[in-house]
């Protein structure tokens, strides 16, 4: 006896509609990268400054790595700041692998991934600390990582408080703040990649929070990163209660052009599940927790990854797509860390064979 199983209709099935063969996908990946382009207002995008001007602000020891707190430019006239840790160790043939990590919405969260405290006092900033110091983490195994601070936090923080948006959209009102987000990001790729000690062919990049969603946008924007770990990028906008979210009137306004789209009901013209095939067949592991937010918004973010699967599948790269959903909340916890970690050993040390053995230095702690 045979038997049929139901079949599962999603909020995503547009993304394989008419697709049945890699030469199918790839046509409508130029098709959606447009889009995704599109939706960043990426048009509106300066070019980037031809010199950099990096300066190494100051160096010091950070038990077992080394950090340097440097400065660029990444318009002509203004600069970012960024943390760089390399090892003290012996540099691999062909160059230490390195990763990009991206904070959430804490004013000095680049420091806050490398375990450092605040250069001045913040409230807010040991709130949910454990776990954060995701380059601290890897710089200890063996990645040159970079960790650049937000364009409206840190060294840039606006007179109106840390990620306030207003000061950029008067200086840019044809843009996007995430538009922004990724230019800056991708110049940091740059300066990463020009390191003499980091290999530019394995670059990866993490984060939480909005530094999740900057990872899941940067692979999708960036074809140099490699591999992708994402945590906690929040919901889509297509199955989201409230959408508004990504285009409100104050504070971080992620895309204002959207208002107007989410008032009046219809879809965005590039969602989350477009955004993430646009990493494949790139690693990609997301972690998210089913009681972030609204429950069924993370239900549905777990069928859009069955989704995305499936073209993973398609172009015979199954084994480079994950997801792991938990119970802890919008915050990193331990599993998430070990899986970041052996995620990103897999990918960008190992060439995608699997780990053998148990690894103790995966253990929090380790």
């Amino acid at each position: 006896m045979k038997w049929k199983t139901t079949p599962i209709k999603t909020s995503w099935d547009d993304l394989l509609r008419g697709v049945r063969s890699p030469a199918d996908w790839e046509k409508k990946r130029k098709v959606v990268k447009k889009r995704f382009l599109e939706l960043l207002r990426d048009e509106a995008a300066p070019r980037p400054p031809r010199d950099r001007k990096l300066k190494v602000e100051r160096e010091w020891e950070g038990g077992g790595f080394r950090i340097r707190y440097i400065s660029y430019q990444v318009e002509e006239d203004e600069r970012a700041h960024a943390y760089v840790a390399v090892p003290d160790a012996p540099v691999p043939k062909g160059g230490f692998p390195a990763v990009i990590c991206l904070h959430g919405t804490t004013n000095w969260g680049a420091r806050r991934t490398l375990g450092l405290p605040p250069e001045h006092g913040d409230p807010d900033y040991n709130k949910g600390m454990f776990g954060m110091d995701s380059a601290r983490q890897l710089v200890r195994r063996g990645y040159v990582t970079i960790s650049p601070e937000h364009f409206c936090a840190g060294k840039r923080l606006p007179a109106e408080g840390r990620f306030e948006t207003a000061p950029f959209y008067r200086r840019h009102p044809g843009w996007s703040a995430v538009g922004k987000y990724m230019y800056d990001s991708r110049i940091a790729c740059s300066v990463l990649a020009a390191h003499p000690e980091v290999n530019p062919r394995r670059i990866g990049v993490t984060g939480h929070s909005l530094g999740g969603q900057g990872s899941i946008w940067l692979t999708a924007y960036d074809d140099r990163i490699r591999c992708s770990v994402p945590s906690c990028a929040a919901s889509t906008f297509r199955e989201n209660p409230e959408p508004l979210h990504w285009s409100r009137d104050r504070w971080y306004i992620y895309f204002p052009q959207l208002r107007k789209d989410f008032l009046a009901g219809r879809k965005v013209q590039c969602d989350f599940h477009e955004m993430m095939a646009l990493i494949a067949p790139r690693p990609l592991l997301e972690f998210f927790a089913l009681n972030d937010g609204y429950p069924s918004s993370q239900q549905h973010r777990a069928m859009l990854h069955l989704k995305v699967h499936e073209l993973y599948r398609l172009l015979g790269a199954e084994q480079a797509h994950a997801f792991l959903v938990f119970g802890d909340g919008h915050s990193f916890p331990d599993l998430s860390r070990a899986c970041m970690l052996s995620w990103m050993d897999r990918w960008l040390k190992h060439g995608g064979a699997p780990l053998g053995g148990w690894d103790s230095s995966l253990t929090p702690g380790g």
